[in-house]
């Protein structure tokens, strides 16, 4: 008898998931290749071999799409409008796959970004977070490439009271440096794209159940199915439970997410895909987190401490509604028209305690009681068509498009009078705090805040040679916000930008197949609402600049992507008070300052990463980022140099960044088993308030993974984290709070089945 061979097969038009086994039929000596019912039937009257199922999937290059590929890394993204291949993005673009979300328990966005090159994640508490890029928080998110408004409810990027559950998306996309573009307004650091799971025609089942530390535990299921017989209609549904405590006392949270949505070829060059979500999170919220004494010094608190009242409670529910359209016209031309839509509704009542503590009494720190509810809706549309077209013996790429994006939001809050509110951090009992106070200490606030933003973008990719490309493109933006006081129905503020142009340049050049070196120019423009000038005009919009020159290889068929990029970042025309007039500003429509287009920062450095499969069954993920941020002109409202001047612009980046993480599959008799793990490392940050500096200095935190597949269908894992249980300050705040520990020493075991 012949030994039996292993196939890989694939259909280059998606990647899809497929059992097939290989025989040599001895009496015919040749191949078969077929599913595994026929090869068995075979088997019943040939002698043969049958190998066990094989999952095999297309190569990373042929789609976006990162589900099933085992991989690190993808030869296409979607940030920068349609399936573009990495290399062909001049700036830094980072994606975090499928594969590695499941392999390090990524289950929220917070998890996942803190594992991406040069991202820094700050906590606001202990479900908000902001999210900074080369020194500036990144306040631009998209869905499925659809740009969504930043607002501002505390969390980064404006669209996360609560983050995202990540079950519902195929991977998380990354670009940093100024996206202007696409987005228009913004900040220069970068834009995050969550990119939804689409529905498959191949019948899959997924399952996955994990508990570990502080009762964590989660489970989802996800499905999906072809839904008639030819499968132009597909469908998928992902739900899954969180039910969790954190390492500190008191707080935990409930939440469930369940996600649908239908792809429908409705003809060979048209698919319509629609789908929805809802998400509820009932939570005992930790806001606040550690003040530390007058002086600066830290209070050496364990870890476990929990300084807000027992009655904390916030439940928030959101939704949300996803549909596009797209059409292939031919080979190269097609066009997409793509809708996201969020609705949110959350109620939070919770006390929590702030102020400095005194070195001599313990005292300072006082709880403050608040009761807020807020409903809002978000929307964006997002149109496009793109190509290319032969000239001079040439091919160019040529891509228009235009988005739109709404938020509008109803705050009501009001704040409570606490009998006892000041507290001793050092004794204090959340318990005694159990009963929701009953009087008022102010009166209560109702808000509506509304922010639009429309714009037309456009780019022109010219071929000079086979391997030189320039390419020209840019945006003209419109952006207006208002806000209103609901009670008296008086608008308070607002501000309108218009005609904004944003323009984009890069140079490419393949120095052969594998290697493209790059030079860009990219710009982006962030509204200062609400300042005006001395003669009551609003500011003009501060503007980012992002320079950038850099190489990107894509090695051994595309199974590695690398790049190294050398950035350099100016925000010109920062707001800064006006020192020729004192505060109240008389010609100010808002009150307070005056202010003018005067401050000026700077982040420049370079970053380098590498991700894809280094081996057979070896899978390594590494970024590391050099950054420094200084302010090149900052004034007090005297007109003389801050503090700031000179000083970084943000001390919470540090200079030196490193994220790894790699798996490795044993080899021969031991190939059930899958080891991996990583560092995260970055150097020294600080803050300062006045003239004190308080700090955290540089540290490691190692984690490590075993998985075992029992069977084809089930594979039990082990994930441990913070393994030589670090002790430090993820997020440094003030004096008066907002220093976070970063999470203990813990453990996480995951079994799932698939099928």
């Amino acid at each position: 008898m012949r030994p039996a061979v292993s196939v890989l097969a694939f259909r280059p038009d998606a990647i899809r998931s497929t059992r097939l086994h290989a025989a040599l039929n001895a009496a015919f000596a040749g191949l078969l290749l077929a599913p595994a019912a026929a090869v068995l039937a075979q088997a019943s009257q040939d002698t043969v071999h049958v190998l066990s199922a094989t999952t095999v999937v297309a190569p990373a290059e042929d789609t976006a799409s990162t589900e099933h590929t085992r991989s690190y890394t993808s030869g296409k993204v979607t940030i920068g409008k349609g399936d573009q291949d990495v290399k062909d993005i001049a700036q830094s673009t980072s994606v975090i796959t499928r594969q590695r979300l499941d392999d390090q328990n990524l289950r929220t966005l917070d998890q996942a970004l803190e594992q991406a090159t040069g991202i820094t994640v700050q906590d606001e508490n202990n479900f908000q977070r902001r999210y900074y890029s080369r020194g500036f928080e990144i306040d631009s998110v998209q869905y499925d490439g659809v740009p969504l408004p930043s607002g501002n409810n505390g969390g980064s990027a404006g669209n996360f009271l609560v983050q995202p559950d990540l079950a519902m998306y195929d991977r998380v996309e990354v670009l940093r440096g100024a996206s202007g573009i696409f987005t228009g307004n913004g900040n220069p650091g970068g834009t995050i794209n969550l990119v939804r799971k689409r529905a498959l025609a191949d019948r899959q089942i997924n399952a996955t159940v994990s508990g570990g530390s502080w009762n964590n535990y989660y489970g989802s299921v996800d499905a999906t199915s072809k839904l008639n017989e030819s499968g132009s209609l597909r469908g998928r549904v992902v739900a899954s439970y969180t039910d969790r405590e954190y390492f500190f006392d008191s707080a935990e949270t409930k939440k469930y997410l369940l996600y649908g949505t239908i792809d429908w070829d409705i003809a060979p060059s048209t698919t319509v895909s629609v789908g929805f979500s809802h998400e509820d999170h009932d939570m005992r919220p930790y806001y606040s987190s550690l003040p530390r004494f007058s002086n600066g010094l830290d209070l050496g608190l364990p870890r476990e401490t929990y300084l807000n009242a027992d009655w904390s409670r916030t439940k928030v529910q959101r939704d949300g509604v996803y549909g596009d359209i797209t059409h292939r016209f031919n080979a190269d031309w097609n066009t997409k028209v793509a809708v996201s839509y969020l609705q949110e509704d959350n109620h939070d009542r919770s006390g929590a305690a702030f102020g400095t503590v005194n070195p001599a009494t313990l005292g300072g720190p006082t709880l403050s009681a608040f009761d807020a509810k807020l409903k809002g809706e978000q929307i964006g549309m997002d149109a496009t068509l793109n190509g290319s077209f032969t000239a001079f013996g040439l091919k160019h790429d040529v891509l228009v498009g235009a988005n739109y994006s709404d938020r509008e939001a109803n705050t009501f809050s009001s704040l409570w009078a606490i009998p006892n509110a000041g507290i001793n951090p050092f004794t204090f009992n959340s318990a005694n705090y159990s009963v929701f106070p009953t009087t008022l200490s102010r009166a209560p606030t109702n808000t509506r805040t509304k922010q639009e933003q429309y714009g037309v973008y456009s780019s022109l990719r010219f071929a000079l040679t086979e391997r030189f490309k320039v390419t020209a493109g840019g945006r003209v933006s419109h952006y207006e916000t208002e806000t209103r006081n609901n009670f008296t129905g008086v608008t308070t503020a607002r501000t309108k930008d218009a005609g904004i142009f944003t323009p984009y340049g890069a140079l490419t050049f393949d120095l052969d197949p594998t290697w493209t070196a790059y030079a860009s120019y990219a710009e982006i423009y962030n509204s200062q609402a609400n300042r005006y000038d001395s003669s009551g005009q609003p500011l003009d919009p501060m503007t980012g600049d992002n320079y950038e020159l850099g190489i990107k290889g894509s090695l051994f068929e595309k199974r590695i992507n690398t790049a190294f990029a050398l950035f350099h970042i100016i925000q010109d025309g920062r707001a800064q008070s006006d020192p020729r007039f004192p505060s109240p500003c008389a010609a100010s429509p808002v009150g307070g300052a005056c202010f003018t287009r005067d401050g000026k920062v700077r982040s420049q450095g370079f970053d380098t990463e590498f991700s894809g499969q280094l081996a057979a069954g070896w899978q390594v993920a590494a970024g590391y980022t050099f950054n420094t941020t200084k302010y090149l002109t900052d004034r007090n409202a005297n007109g003389t140099p801050s503090a700031n001047e000179g000083a970084p612009l943000s001390t919470f980046t540090p200079k030196h960044i490193l994220r790894l993480w790699t798996t490795y599959q044993l080899p021969g008799d031991l190939n059930a088993w899958n080891v991996g793990g990583g560092v995260n490392l970055q150097s020294e940050t600080y803050k300062t308030a006045g003239a004190l500096r308080f700090s955290q200095g540089s540290y490691a935190i190692w984690s490590a993974r075993a998985s075992y597949r029992i069977n084809r269908n089930l594979t039990a894992a082990l994930n441990l984290n913070n393994i030589f249980d670090k002790n430090y300050y993820s997020t440094l705040g003030s004096t008066t709070g907002g220093n976070w520990y970063g999470t203990p020493r813990n453990i996480m075991a995951t079994l799932n089945a698939s099928f």
